[in-house]
């Protein structure tokens, strides 16, 4: 039974007749998967059109749910749905903190009339000058508070009005003068303000646990999304003279797109420099070496292509499914070629290992896939990427190398044919 079971392996056969004639005639085959994946590939690796890389967070946030539609109204309905971007200026001195912000201050209000931001916010207020505390101080020492109490009783008993009605104006000549005594401490506003008061709300927006350290915000135009406008937004926002560190969520990320499409590059050059090193000291044939880095060229090209043809964007995380991709296109070139390096019943053996590799191909295929099913974009996004790869490496394989190896092996057809029968026998009956 079980052998019969075997001999009606519909799959098998079909593979078997693909290798057979393959074998035999591989330049059609050759020609036209050549063809088809280097077009492909021209135009994964062309810039035009270019293939979007979406840094932003937003991009991994679930749009199908309810939380998420309520977030999006939420937003729609607030005046401002973006982060602004944050300025940290650092004083030495309460005097050059407040120099810094009415610098500052001056600055941005001429930006937002020029129209290139938004609107903005600053701490100036809550940053007084103690020179110019000790200038006022000196006006107030010079002023003659009595007399000016006296004349106030003389006009509000003249008039016929009641003192009591009048005391917070008694109160103020009592603390201007208090003030004025060049003996009396200045007062701090941090003091006055209860802890229970809700304006800490508001104070600790601006101020960090060091007085000295405060932040002012921007709100721009739009969102900043690329660099460009972060690159422009770090030449308008600094004032000269002033030390000043731009931050934000939106502004950091957009300034971090080059960095991480250079680490990108450089992480995945070093990894393709790691598998064909690993290559050469493993197939040990320059030939079917440079069979294998092209296929895995031609995998990696048409993914990208598929992309660009299906307007799927990069993001966060479907960037990590090309390492994923070329670690298994990798896999199924080495099954195929080491099959090819060491059999000596070449349709059979490599039916053998092609079957196997097909199956699993096409079963990791549907396992990514089925995650474009996911309501979450994370997993979305991942698993349609990795499922466009690995398709394509495995058509890369089975398309690609097997007829380039045989061409590249005219001694292959000659080899089946030569076969003794009983051998051929055998190989049957085993099967």
């Amino acid at each position: 039974e079980r052998h019969g079971a075997v001999q009606h392996d519909w799959l098998f056969e079909v593979v078997k007749n693909y290798v057979r004639w393959t074998v035999r005639k591989p330049m059609p085959m050759l020609i036209c998967s050549s063809v088809v994946l280097l077009l492909l590939t021209a135009m994964g690796f062309s810039p035009v059109p270019p293939l979007r890389f979406e840094a932003s967070t937003r991009s991994l946030q679930p749009k199908k749910i309810r939380a998420s539609r309520a977030l999006e109204e939420i937003m729609h309905r607030m005046p401002v749905r973006w982060e602004p971007v944050l300025a940290i200026v650092r004083g030495a001195n309460p005097q050059e903190l407040h120099d810094y912000w009415q610098k500052i201050s001056a600055h941005w209000r001429q930006l937002r009339t020029a129209g290139k931001i938004k609107n903005f916010s600053t701490p100036a207020a809550l940053c007084p000058s103690p020179n110019w505390m000790q200038a006022n101080r000196q006006r107030l020492s010079m002023t003659n508070f009595q007399a000016a109490r006296a004349m106030l009783e003389e006009t509000l008993d003249a008039e016929g009005f009641s003192r009591d009605s009048f005391e917070p104006a008694f109160t103020l000549l009592d603390d201007l003068q208090h003030v004025g005594d060049q003996n009396a401490s200045l007062p701090n506003w941090r003091t006055q303000l209860p802890e229970s008061s809700s304006w800490w709300f508001l104070v600790d927006r601006y101020f960090g646990r060091d007085p000295s350290l405060t932040t002012g915000f921007v709100t721009t135009n739009e969102r900043v999304a690329t660099h460009a406008q972060s690159q422009e937004l770090g030449r308008d926002l600094p004032v000269a003279g002033v030390p000043m560190i731009l931050s934000g969520w939106s502004y950091a990320l957009a300034d971090l797109q080059p960095w991480s499409h250079h680490q990108l590059l450089i992480i995945s050059a070093l990894m393709a420099i790691f598998d064909i090193s690993l290559l050469a000291l493993l197939y040990r044939d320059l030939r079917l070496w440079l069979i294998q880095v092209i296929t895995l060229a031609f995998g990696i090209g048409a993914m990208i292509a598929s992309m660009k043809l299906l307007h799927i964007n990069l993001n966060l995380l479907n960037v990590l499914s090309f390492r994923l991709v070329l670690a298994i296109g990798v896999d199924y070139g080495i099954y195929v070629v080491l099959v090819w390096q060491k059999t000596r019943e070449i349709e059979h053996d490599v039916a053998g290992v092609v079957k196997p590799v097909l199956l699993a191909g096409l079963t990791a295929v549907s396992g990514f896939g089925s995650l474009a099913l996911a309501r979450n974009p994370a997993l979305t996004g991942i698993g349609i990427a990795c499922a466009i790869g690995i398709f394509w490496s495995l058509v890369a394989t089975i398309f690609f190398t097997l007829p380039a190896m045989a061409a590249l092996n005219s001694k292959a057809p000659e080899a089946n044919a030569q076969r003794p029968k009983d051998h051929q026998e055998a190989i049957q009956k085993r099967r």
